[in-house]
């Protein structure tokens, strides 16, 4: 079994001459990818392909990568194929079923060719920063299902010897954004006919008895892809669900690092840039939220279009923030960071350490708070944004139906507290236009000031289940 360790990006036109002074080497592949009918390797997070990579025939099978914020790391098997057919007698079938889980005899029969890939590729390898080497590839060509087709327009980095250090310090040099999809994901979606969609939360699988460095390491890279995934949507899509995405996966970074933050150890610079991507990104949101709950109300059409006209003009700045060189670097050296495994070794159990770090959290809850001031208001939703993240971070820990009571309270909770800082932050922004709230919203947020005492009183009367293992 070989471990693949290799970055994805996107190529841009501007890039393509200098690239291929790297990768002199040229060639035409095509690949055909196959599956069973209900997908079943899919399912498994398992792509199954014969390429043909200029007069080499091969037959690879790949895991789903592990962690994946960028740099993909994924077992995989390939060997020698014969022309244009498949021979699973060729993979060692113990070994891979040990590994995935997957029985490929017992799968053989209803294997099916789902999409192809078929691509010019230029290549060659780069030495990297102290010491190692690397294969630079150049693809561009199109992913094919049926009569429906997708560019391929990417870049490939894979570390053939040396660290991953190095190959990172190399990649920020390129100046190309990150890819965070691989060809067998697009080529699936493309086979099922799916349009793009924003990336959300994907919770990776923890062991209760694993280290917390561990486990934060699975969290933080998870964040960071859900983050880094959306970015290049708030850059090609109108859906300001991507921008909220994007937004949503850099809080859960920071909120990782607070929850783990007696283990982890030089997050300085990395706190430092994640404020001041927030900075950039938040008047947009704010703007559009704005925009939508105008709308819904139904308020003056003048006043809807000076909004607007702002909104737009955040929104663009926002898609400068998601291209710009500072957002590139920033997910390059946090997966450099990650890559120096920056916690404090041994210790107790991510499930023992679960309870302190979520007692902590909930202990910061108990400050009391003046409802009707937008302020503390706004504070107490942080907090409890942090608890609701940690929450769902440690649920592996846990007891399902406990952990999912607990956290529609908090849901609710934050709910309530979100819809009331968005009527404060509105009302901020439209005097600062010189334009008035509607009252519509007065009343609404007097009814949501009333609601938010009930739920609060309800949530302070549910005891917190990770107290059961203390």
């Amino acid at each position: 079994m070989h471990i693949e360790r290799e970055l994805k990006f996107r190529l841009t036109s501007r890039a393509l001459p200098r690239l291929k002074r790297f990768a002199a080497e040229r060639r035409s592949v095509s690949s055909v990818y196959y599956d069973t009918p209900g997908q079943r390797l899919r399912r498994a997070g398992i792509a199954l392909r014969l390429r043909r990579d200029g007069k080499r025939w091969l037959q690879t099978l790949k895991s789903e990568s592990t962690g994946n914020a960028g740099l993909a790391a994924r077992a995989e098997w390939e060997t020698a194929a014969r022309r244009s057919a498949l021979d699973l007698r060729a993979f060692p079938a113990d070994e891979i079923k040990a590994a995935t889980g997957l029985d490929l005899g017992a799968l053989a029969r209803r294997l099916r060719p789902v999409f192809a890939t078929r691509f010019v590729r230029h290549s060659g390898e780069v030495a990297l920063p102290h010491g190692g080497r690397a294969e630079l590839c150049v693809d561009r060509g199109a992913i094919v299902s049926g009569e429906r087709r997708e560019r391929i327009a990417e870049a490939e980095l894979e570390l053939k010897s040396g660290s991953v250090r190095g190959m990172l310090r190399f990649a920020e040099k390129l100046s190309l954004p990150l890819a965070y999809e691989s060809k067998a994901e697009r080529g699936y979606r493309l086979a099922r006919d799916l349009p793009r969609t924003p990336r959300t939360w994907r919770a990776p699988a923890l062991d209760p008895s694993a280290s917390p460095g561990a486990a934060f390491g699975s969290i933080f890279t998870a964040a960071l892809a859900q983050a880094g995934a959306n970015a290049q949507g708030v850059l090609d899509s109108c859906d300001p669900e991507y921008l909220h995405q994007m937004r949503v996966g850099l809080r859960r970074l920071r909120s990782a690092l607070r929850a783990f933050g007696p283990v982890v150890q030089n997050a300085k610079p990395l706190k430092h840039g994640l404020r001041g991507l927030m900075k950039a990104l938040g008047p947009a949101r704010d703007w559009i939220v704005l925009v939508q709950r105008l709308a819904e109300v139904q308020a003056d059409r003048r006043l809807i279009a000076r909004a607007r006209r702002r909104s737009d003009a955040e929104t663009r700045k926002a898609r400068s923030v998601a291209a710009s060189e500072e957002f590139r670097l920033f997910v390059l050296r946090a997966l450099r960071w990650m890559d120096s495994e920056p916690w404090r070794p041994g210790g107790e159990s991510l499930e023992r350490f679960a309870v302190g770090s979520l007692e902590r959290l909930r202990h910061k809850l108990r400050r009391p708070v003046d409802w009707k001031s937008a302020k503390p208001r706004h504070k107490l939703r942080i907090r409890v944004k942090r608890l609701r993240y940690a929450c769902e971070f440690f649920a592996p820990c846990f007891p399902d139906r406990a952990v999912e009571h607990y956290l529609k309270r908090l849901r609710g909770l934050q709910e309530l507290l979100g819809e009331l800082n968005d009527i404060a932050v509105g009302r901020k922004l439209l005097a600062g236009m010189a334009l008035r709230h509607p009252g519509v919203f007065d009343v609404r947020e007097a009814r949501l000031i009333r609601a938010l005492s009930g739920a609060w009183t309800a949530f302070e009367k549910q005891p917190p289940y990770w107290r059961a293992l203390q």
